[in-house]
């Protein structure tokens, strides 16, 4: 709670000279330019918050942890990010209520190298237990604790082995040019991260997807909600119009997504304001993933909202959600 508040409190003391001015705009805040975030950039670019009367302000912060810190602090009214931050932010007394529901998969895939597939003899082909199997012994990159992490320790619980014993995680931070050199080098043997890392590596340096939830391919954790709007409890009553607003906005983005006819238009504008040094190709497979996982409804349930605590409490060594930051978690609608 300490880091979270000594953040708020910094960003807090950096924007509140033009908090003034902000009264009338929605200021969206999101952590980087991750693919996650795509259903906030399709409503921008679709022109869905303008439709609702919303003028948007979008402040990027770096991380997750200082996009809790900028709702906290008031220089966000809205905070787009993972559903574990907001409920260990709850946990920690901070009193956030999700309002909509944006990615419903669990969006970090594993990747296999070339060199590790070839000698698991594992190929795109291979069953779901062949790739199981390939896990033990693997040395598989994430960013750190989080995501990236627990979803290795689940497929290891799957395939029956320890993953502090029968394999190695390894933590190499952020930046996707560390993670490809080290494929290329021999120094890993597979990566687990949120898209464009492990599509770069099948398509730039032959690794095989191993298990590529992103594109809810693994049944098991389809319908995950996994990135979802927040705001503060006390702004969203304050502000019940613009909640509604927002609200609608989202959905509107994801009901863009999914259908066949708006799809491309809205994906080539995506990709030319936020992604255009991304390969067009590379990004409008990501996008075919997306569509095809994206939920019908942005609506969030109690029922999505347990399965993410019992999940993060299975699979997380030392810090554990408590449960009861579930009631009063959601905006019900």
């Amino acid at each position: 709670m300490q880091t979270i508040l000594k953040l708020a409190a910094t960003l807090w003391l950096a924007c509140g000279a033009t908090l003034a001015g902000a009264q009338d705009t929605l200021r969206i805040a999101h952590s980087t330019e991750s693919f996650a975030f795509i259903p906030l950039f399709t409503a921008i670019q679709a022109g869905a918050f303008a439709e609702e009367g919303l003028e948007t302000e979008i402040i990027r912060t770096g991380s997750g942890s200082k996009t809790v810190a900028a709702l906290v602090g008031r220089s966000a009214d809205v905070a787009i990010g993972s559903t574990p931050g907001i409920l260990y932010a709850r946990k920690e007394g901070l009193d956030l209520q999700m309002v909509a529901g944006l990615v419903t998969q669990y969006s970090s895939s594993i990747a296999y190298s070339k060199a590790w597939a070839e000698s698991r003899r594992v190929t795109a082909r291979s069953s779901h237990e062949e790739m199981l199997a390939a896990l033990k012994g693997a040395r598989i990159a994430t960013s750190g604790p989080g995501g990236g992490e627990s979803i290795i320790r689940y497929f290891a619980q799957e395939a029956g082995i320890d993953p502090d014993r029968d394999m190695t995680i390894v933590y190499l931070g952020r930046d996707i040019g560390v993670y490809q050199a080290a494929l290329e080098e021999g120094r890993i043997d597979g990566l687990s991260l949120s898209a464009p890392a492990p599509h770069i590596a099948v398509r730039e340096r032959g690794a095989v997807f191993a298990f590529n939830t992103g594109a809810g391919e693994v049944e098991s954790l389809d319908g995950f909600l996994y990135i979802v709007a927040t705001a503060r409890a006390g702004w969203i009553r304050e502000n019940p119009e613009k909640t509604a607003g927002l609200v609608s906005a989202l959905q509107r983005a994801t009901d863009i997504i999914r259908d066949p006819e708006t799809t491309s238009e809205a994906r080539d504008a995506v990709h030319a304001a936020y992604y255009a040094d991304v390969d067009k190709g590379l990004f409008d497979g990501i996008w075919a993933e997306f569509a095809s996982g994206a939920p019908e409804s942005v609506q969030i349930t109690r029922a999505e909202v347990e399965r993410v605590v019992a999940f993060t409490n299975e699979f997380e060594k030392d810090n554990k959600i408590d449960p009861s930051v579930v009631e009063g978690s959601y905006l019900e609608q």
